[in-house]
């Protein structure tokens, strides 16, 4: 049994490339990488972001494959391959960050201009060209302009404030996936 602290991270492929590369979708299988459909590595960075592990301590990568996929510098490879993967996806998820605020801030800017105007123009409407409509009517006007504002600054803000959340958790499961011993077993 695992001591406290430690974790195995098991993926069973059938050849070394499932690890980075998706398998053809096969639910008959028994493999996890082959049902999902998707690179194994993928899947269980996924699993350790949602799983939120905290310590990382005595954790370690398990690769199970066929014999004949086992060769004796696999593990050195494999684990440098993991490096370069890792550091790849997160200079990319950091991109996406920066790309996201980019986009969050402009859209914020465009959709408050477009949000003041709106204002301006019913409250125009309100006090000029129904002033002497019901206080009913106008409240209307206003909660729909208030609504319209609402939803037009709904997504800008939301890539600002929350677009971030998962490349970032996602990145920093990979930092600390660089680090873990990487263990190659055969299939039983």
């Amino acid at each position: 049994m695992d001591k406290p602290g430690e974790h195995e991270l098991k993926v069973h492929i059938a050849t070394i490339d499932q690890l980075f590369n998706a398998p053809d979708l096969n639910p008959f299988s028994e493999r996890e990488a082959d049902v999902m459909g998707e690179p194994a590595l993928v899947r269980v960075v996924r699993k350790q972001v949602a799983r939120g592990l905290r310590s990382w301590k005595g954790t370690r990568l398990v690769i199970i494959l066929p014999q004949d996929q086992i060769t004796p510098d696999l593990q050195v490879q494999v684990s440098e391959a993991i490096r370069r993967y890792a550091t790849a996806k997160i200079d990319d998820n950091k991109l996406q960050i920066r790309l996201s605020r980019t986009r969050g801030l402009l859209g914020l800017v465009i959709s408050g201009l477009i949000a003041a105007v709106g204002i301006l123009l019913i409250s125009f409407i309100i006090n000029n060209l129904l002033a002497s409509a019901s206080s009913t009517a106008k409240g209307i006007l206003a909660g729909f302009m208030s609504v319209f504002t609402w939803v037009l600054l709904w997504d800008p803000m939301e890539k600002l404030l929350f677009e971030w959340v998962s490349p970032s958790l996602e990145s920093r499961t990979l930092r600390k996936m660089m680090d873990l011993e990487i263990v190659i077993q055969p299939e039983s």
